[in-house]
């Protein structure tokens, strides 16, 4: 895929609450849900994010404020330049049958690019599960509401929702509908707690399954999992059942700015 690196004004930058915001910029960018792009902000280096859409004009991103990298990026207004390079990964695949997406969090804007593909390819039916820990950190409440045929939220204090989790209400649809598919795009202790769900009722199902990545190309080896030795910058961060069955890191462990393998 040819990834192009562009130069940019910030076009707009919508405040989502108090830690995340939606940068859009106007310019063309062919990437599919579940791909990533690296950003930089000059004199303060280059990051991966995720895309939250993508159309022939323009592309948002939002992003989560954790640090000295973005805590720069908020400070910009509209008009300052940023580079951007990409798209890269694997994105989601596209099943137009009856799908299910499971949420978690600032995770959660790949699920929305992907729900506004599918509907406009014209999927079957579409159930959506957005969780949080409160009603604030909720993102696309409205958004999801709209694209899906059954939209459910759950946040941890029961301020909005189901009191719980995602996989609280993953569990309880499960029980009552059939699906195709499952995308799941959290914290990856939630996906962990979700894969087994999935795997009880033998579904197939794809995850989000983000590392620290410095290059986005391959070369540094910032990202990879064992005992494939998976690229995920590459060969992810969209992961099939089949190949999370294999990385025995998955919900255990990963690799910090120096390489060494960390516990989550």
């Amino acid at each position: 895929m040819k990834c192009d690196r562009q130069t940019l004004p910030i076009a707009t930058i919508h405040e989502e609450n108090a830690s995340l915001r939606t940068f859009t910029f106007e310019g063309k960018l062919d990437a599919t849900p579940g791909q990533f792009i690296m950003l930089t902000v000059f004199s303060q280096g280059e990051k991966p994010f995720s895309i939250l859409n993508a159309d022939k004009t323009s592309f948002a991103l939002t992003i989560k404020n954790v640090g000295p990298f973005t805590d720069r990026l908020f400070q910009m207004k509209s008009g300052d330049l940023v580079s951007v390079r990409g798209p890269y990964g694997r994105s989601f695949s596209n099943n137009l049958g009856r799908v299910l997406m499971v949420g978690g969090g600032f995770a959660t804007p790949p699920l929305l690019f992907l729900a506004k593909r599918l509907r406009a390819a014209g999927v079957a039916y579409m159930a959506t599960i957005n969780g949080a820990r409160t009603t604030s950190d909720l993102l696309y409440v409205h958004d999801f509401d709209e694209l899906s045929d059954r939209s459910l939220i759950a946040t941890d204090d029961g301020s909005l929702g189901h009191k719980g989790t995602s996989v609280d209400l993953m569990e309880a649809i499960l029980s009552e509908e059939r699906f195709d598919q499952i995308y799941i795009s959290g914290p990856e202790k939630m996906m962990l707690a979700a894969v087994p769900v999935a795997k009880h009722h033998h579904l197939r199902f794809e995850v989000n399954l983000e590392r620290y990545m410095k290059c986005g190309v391959g070369v540094c080896g910032s990202c990879v999992m064992d005992p494939l030795g998976l690229i995920l910058c590459m060969e992810g961060p969209i992961i099939d059942a089949q190949t999370l069955d294999k990385l025995e890191e998955f919900g255990v462990s990963h690799r910090g700015k120096t390489g060494r393998i960390e516990p989550i």
